[in-house]
């Protein structure tokens, strides 16, 4: 004789409330959008710019003058000893020669080093390593020797942390989970073959987005105590 018990259907949301309200759960929301504030260049703001930068139009624009030594920077924080990447995109560019600097920490790095002819257009990529600090300077600079009327253009300039293998992570507070993942407030699929994955080391949770996010990304991970 088959029995059938009859039971309501578990509604998790009034469960995790009345959880919260006795005070056995805890939720949260964390945002990580990148290091960089206003990198994807949609507003003049957030950015100390040196003779010849202008922001407009989602893009930032150098124009030489005469014997100009010029940056674009900001500062942000950082983890100590933590792994980082910066990119960029190179719109157009007519400046030729090594004159094109990525700088990090008040150091002028120049990673590509195209003597002779201009820096491609395209997405570049610098990873480096923090010290013990927990702040640091991060832009472009041009050298002084380039010709008048000399032009480049870059957007979406962002600095990410990332693991062993340069893939972007989003690291979760120590006793942090990670219970949901945003994007532009769409709600994201975990699995690798999905939108991203849950990483444990045994301390912290991290959260690895399948596809790299940019400078414009938007992401909100909804986090309960571990």
């Amino acid at each position: 004789m088959a029995v059938y018990i009859e039971k309501p259907a578990v509604n998790l949301r009034e469960e995790l409330a009345s959880l919260r309200n006795q005070g056995g759960y805890s939720e949260q929301q964390f945002y990580f959008d990148g290091l960089v504030t206003n990198g994807d260049f949609a507003a003049d703001t957030d950015w100390t710019k040196g003779a010849g930068w202008t922001i407009s139009g989602g893009q930032a624009l150098f124009t030489s003058a005469a014997g100009t030594t010029s940056s674009l920077s900001q500062t942000i924080d950082v983890l100590p000893n933590t792994k980082y990447a910066v990119s960029w995109n190179v719109v157009s560019n007519s400046i030729v020669g090594n004159e094109l600097y990525l700088v990090i920490g008040g150091s002028n790095i120049s990673p590509y080093g195209f003597d002779g002819t201009a820096v491609p257009n395209g997405i570049k990529s610098y990873t480096f390593t923090t010290g013990s600090v927990t702040a640091l300077v991060i832009g472009l600079k041009l050298n002084s020797n380039i010709n008048i009327g000399d032009t480049l253009v870059v957007d979406n300039l962002s600095v990410f942390e990332v693991d062993a293998d340069d893939d972007v992570i989003h690291t979760m507070p120590r006793g942090w989970k990670p219970k949901d993942v945003f994007e532009y407030g769409l709600l994201q699929r975990e699995g690798s073959a999905h939108d991203y994955e849950v990483i444990y080391d045994g301390f912290t949770y991290k959260v690895k987005p399948t596809v790299a996010p940019t400078a414009a990304t938007e992401t909100c991970v909804i986090g309960v105590k571990a």
